[in-house]
């Protein structure tokens, strides 16, 4: 597949004009001294940054080292926020993933080095909380594209530099030890870096060794809905005024209240070998080791609500009005349930979570830098890197529930966090789970609403929190194991000419080869998960097995709505509820039972195979006293793809208990898919130096994101097996196209100082190929080519019979198909004040034809990750003393089209964050250090289509540090 794209014309044409008239520009600018003045701290890191931009053939935007080891922020995600354009995603109140120019993770291609570093994360999207700050020199992103970067980056192309031992010079030791304090934690954790270099034998072999370990103690604070549920069948709803509604009805899936403690622990390490065996030839070998480990363990408390059994409640607990008419749940303008009550089939819940995410990952570099004459230069590089994620029995997404039947009522109103009431006192009319089971659910005779026979009689429940009503229900281990391999081998030669016109020709091939290997490992294969679902009378839970857990007066308490609900509920520990379960069936039943997680037979690999290569031009003359350069190219490049795994085909539904069904699988069958396609993606950009500060600059571009590695497999995932017909799928697809975009960039850059600058920069990009995941019903053949049933229709909900209807799936399937504009400015302001102050200061506005409409509901395409953002950072600097203050604020944005347990999309609020730092030298070579994280306590508040479809509000808390820093 190739398309000869208008760019590509116009490219071409300015190749050939400079190839066959290069004396029509004139000869190179004479040379001029430059006044060097050494700046140092922060001024010499905006003044290298400024540097890089200025110098560049394109739209560069960069961020250096205040020091060795010595990074601007903790967090390498954190430190590109301050650059135009890069807005991040946070995970555990620490910077993980980036978003440029309206573009997510996905759409980004990040380099180490200028090399791939493989990841494990399941997409494409690189993890920046997996490499320590202190191991890195300089950031580089690259918003316009040129034919030596590798593919793979619409949004931008980011290189993180490590240091070189030649780089630094002689002998160099620098290193820095910290105490960290959440206020959240109420925990005080080290954080180590070091580093060592020197060159040896007349500088010809140098030796560089860094090493960083952290240790973090998080706690998060949540309050969390897993999804909003469109239209399944709520019953009767009516609006504020008590009129029937008849639109989209909008209802909640569960609302819980939960505590995440985290233990994160980073360790890095870089080894770095250079020889020079001529003045013509470095040779440089280098390790990069990474371990990022994140376990955790969350305590939390909540109600899963089952539509079709949801119905209103009076003020005084009345389920019927004046008439004997049974009230009904309310909606409000836009169809958002905002007063419901649930007593048939509800649970109080108590959870206990671990959502583990334990990586290591290494890349081997090696490279042959040779200068073969004055005006020819060879690179061979040979990089290798892996990635893992283990699966940890399951501990990724691991749930151990207790809980009892139970009532409550859920209430939205103009506060961010909902209410729920009526389930925290005793009450002796609640039918328990066992009596549920046996039967105790019938229709109502008044009005056929699911309701209890009145002949028996009600076990009751106690209060929150007495622990005799603790009862077992599921039990889960999910995850995936996720395995990362890249080995990319490249050649690059640059000739510099002797004349004018055309001063350097670049030209290389790359050959990239990635395997992304995906297994699922869980419990719900066979229902092991569910063998005591349903909170059934045995096995009673010990009392000592569960304690009080008080997540405090001022849990959320700066989030409008908390104080309203409980603080404190029962807790266990999961791992030895697991066990206590395990025991308690092998002493009932005489043999034994494992909820350890198993591997699926859905499971996949993908193999993606690159080559490319590639020619560009530089060149320069005068357009009048102007000094004009430029560059153009072309890059080719075929991609192979081959999806090798097992599917298992699902052939049997079984009813579990009031609300889940099992999937049960066949014997595993083979999968082999190919597919390939080609791509020329051509560059031209113009600098013109208007005088010597103030400079323009235009650039064209085509750029492609390839398609995330799992999106491609031809797998079929059931993802959901509930009574009344909630039965839902994925699947992915190989022939899947990448997304391609057209680019224009223009801008025009004033240095009017040293370390001082002001910008202001136009981008529109055109982009083809968007991936939007399309929804289409979907049976299942079996091996009698008769379909798949759902068990829980026809005349006996409880099992199969004859009635039953054919289970229809709806099944999710990305598809290529849309297009989007995306453009906008970025205006930045740079100034070092003689006194010492400084301030920068910048701002990105972005807009699309790609947004998102909340009302309506079968919109399948709209823009991730588009937002605008501001910085502001004040600083001053003497010769012992510097202080940083850094604000940032990023507006609302799509963070995904879809929810985890729900059917429309994930809205990222407003957030803005303050950051301090400050150190104090006590000598040359030793100082002292403070940072604040968070001054100000903001927290993260994600929601659904509307307003009040409260997602998540997750407070990260505020964070300090003191340190001690040295370099000799």
């Amino acid at each position: 597949m190739y398309n000869k794209t208008k760019t590509a014309c116009a490219v071409a044409a300015v190749l050939s004009t400079m190839v066959a008239s290069p004396l029509v520009l004139a000869q190179d600018a004479a040379q001029q001294e430059v006044e060097t003045i050494a700046v140092t701290g922060i001024r010499s890191s905006v003044a290298k940054s400024m540097d890089v931009k200025r110098s560049s053939a394109g739209v560069v935007d960069a961020i250096s080292a205040e020091d060795i080891g010595d990074f601007p922020d903790t967090n390498l995600a954190e430190s590109l926020q301050r650059i135009t354009g890069v807005s991040i995603d946070r995970s555990g109140g620490e910077g993980q993933l980036i978003t440029v120019r309206g573009f997510g993770p996905q759409f980004n291609t990040v380099l180490v080095n200028g090399r791939q570093m493989a990841s494990e994360n399941q997409s494409r999207a690189f993890s920046f909380d997996t490499i320590a700050s202190e191991l890195v020199s300089s950031l580089d992103v690259h918003k316009t594209s040129t034919a030596t970067m590798q593919s793979g980056g619409v949004g931008s192309t980011i290189n993180v530099n490590t240091a070189r031992p030649f780089a630094l010079g002689g002998f160099k030791v620098a290193g820095s030890v910290k105490g960290v304090y959440d206020e959240n934690s109420e925990s005080t954790t080290p954080q180590l870096s070091g580093l060592i270099s020197n060159t040896f034998n007349d500088d010809t072999f140098g030796v560089l060794l860094a090493v960083s370990h952290q240790e973090r103690e998080t706690r998060l604070n949540q309050a969390q809905i897993d999804g909003w549920l469109e239209n399944v069948g709520v019953p009767n709803p009516v609006t504020e005024s008590g009129e029937a509604w008849d639109g989209n009805v909008f209802s909640p899936r569960n609302y819980d209240h939960k505590v995440t403690f985290e233990d994160r622990t980073r360790t890095n390490a870089n080894l770095v070998l250079q020889y020079a065996p001529s003045d013509d030839l470095v040779i440089t070998a280098d390790a990069l080791y990474s371990k990022f480990d994140v376990e955790s363990n969350a305590t939390s408390y909540g109600h899963w609500f089952t539509a079709p059994n949801i119905q209103g409640v009076a003020d005084d607990g009345s389920l019927f009005d004046a008439n004997g008419d049974r009230l009904s749940p309310t909606v409000d303008a836009n169809g958002t349930v905002i007063d419901l009550y649930q007593e048939v089939g509800l649970a109080t819940d108590m959870h206990a979570k671990t959502f583990d995410r334990l990586t290591e990952t290494l890349s081997l570099g090696l490279n042959f830098d040779y200068q073969y004459n004055d005006n020819l230069n060879l690179k061979f590089d040979l990089s290798h890197s892996t990635a893992e994620r283990e699966a940890n029995n399951g501990g990724g997404d691991q749930l151990s529930l207790i809980g009892y039947a139970n009532r409550v009522r859920f209430q939205v109103d103009d506060n961010i966090l909902p209410v729920a009431s009526m389930f925290a006192d005793a009450n002796a009319n609640i039918y328990s789970g066992q009596q549920e089971i046996d039967g105790a659910i019938v229709a109502s005779p008044v009005d056929g609403f699911p309701a209890y026979d009145s002949s028996l009689t009600p076990a009751g429940v106690s209060d929150l929190l007495d622990k005799d009503n603790s009862r077992a229900h599921v039990m889960l281990r999910r995850g995936w194991a996720v395995e990362d391999e890249v080995t990319q081998l490249r050649f690059d030669g640059e000739y510099f000419t002797d004349n004018g016109g055309i001063t350097e020709i670049r030209f290389g091939t790359q050959y990239s080869n990635e395997t992304k290997s995906l297994t699922r490992w869980d419990n719900e294969g066979v229902g092991i998960h569910c063998t005591y679902c349903g909170y059934p009378d045995l096995p009673e839970i010990p009392a000592d097995a569960q304690y009080v857990f008080n997540a405090g007066n001022d849990f959320l308490s700066s989030v409008s709505g908390s104080g309203r609900m409980p603080t404190s509920w029962l807790a266990h520990n999961g791992e030895a509820n697991f066990a206590f379960l395990e025991n308690y069936y092998q002493s009932v039943n005489g043999s034994a039972i494992s909820f350890d997680a198993v591997r699926r037979n859905n499971s996949f690999d993908v193999e993606e195979q690159i080559l490319s290569a590639y020619v560009e031009m530089d060149f320069e003359g005068e357009v009048g006293d102007m000094l004009l350069s430029g560059t153009a190219g072309f890059r080719y490049e075929s991609t192979d793809v081959s999806v090798t795994g097992t599917e298992a085909p699902i052939i049997q539904l079984t009813v579990l208990d009031q609300t889940e069904m099992l999937a049960q699988y066949g014997e595993a069958q083979p999968i082999d898919v190919d597919a390939d396609y080609d791509v020329i993606l051509p560059n031209f950009s113009m600098k013109l130096e208007i005088t010597d500060d103030l400079i323009a600059r235009a650039a064209v571009s085509t750029t492609i994101t390839r398609p995330t590695l799992e999106s491609m497999s031809p797998v079929t995932v059931i993802t959901t097996t509930r009574q009344g017909g909630d039965l839902t799928s994925t699947s992915g697809n190989p022939g899947l196209e990448p997304f391609e975009s057209d680019n224009f960039d223009l801008s025009v850059e004033w240095y009017y100082d040293i370390a001082s600058y002001a910008s202001i920069g136009y981008f529109r990009k055109h982009v083809s190929n968007f991936i939007v995941n399309s929804q289409e019903d979907r049976t299942f053949t079996l091996s009698d080519s008769s379909l798949l049933t759902d068990p829980s229709t026809g005349t006996d909900s409880s099992g199969p019979d004859g009635a039953d209807s054919v289970a229809v799936f709806t099944n999710t399937l990305p598809n290529n198909g849309e297009n989007a504009i995306v453009d906008g400015f970025e205006l930045a302001w740079q100034h070092s004040f003689d006194s010492g102050f400084g301030v920068l200061a910048n701002a990105t506005l972005v807009d699309s034809d790609a947004k998102l409409d909340p009302y309506n509901i079968n919109q399948v395409f709209a823009l991730t990750g588009l937002s605008d953002s501001y910085n502001l950072v004040g600083f001053y600097e003497n010769d012992d003393f510097m202080i940083r203050l850094a604000y940032n604020w990023r507006g609302e944005f799509v963070q995904s089209l879809t929810q985890s347990q729900g059917d429309g999309p994930t809205i990222v609020e407003d957030y803005q964050q303050l950051d301090l730092s400050a150190s104090y030298e006590l000598s040359d070579s030793l100082g002292i250090f403070f940072e604040g994280i968070n001054l100000t306590e903001e927290y993260v508040h994600k929601r659904g289509r509307f307003s009040n479809h409260m997602l998540l509000v997750e407070d990260s808390g505020r964070r300090w540090a003191f340190g001690v820093r040295g370099s000799f």
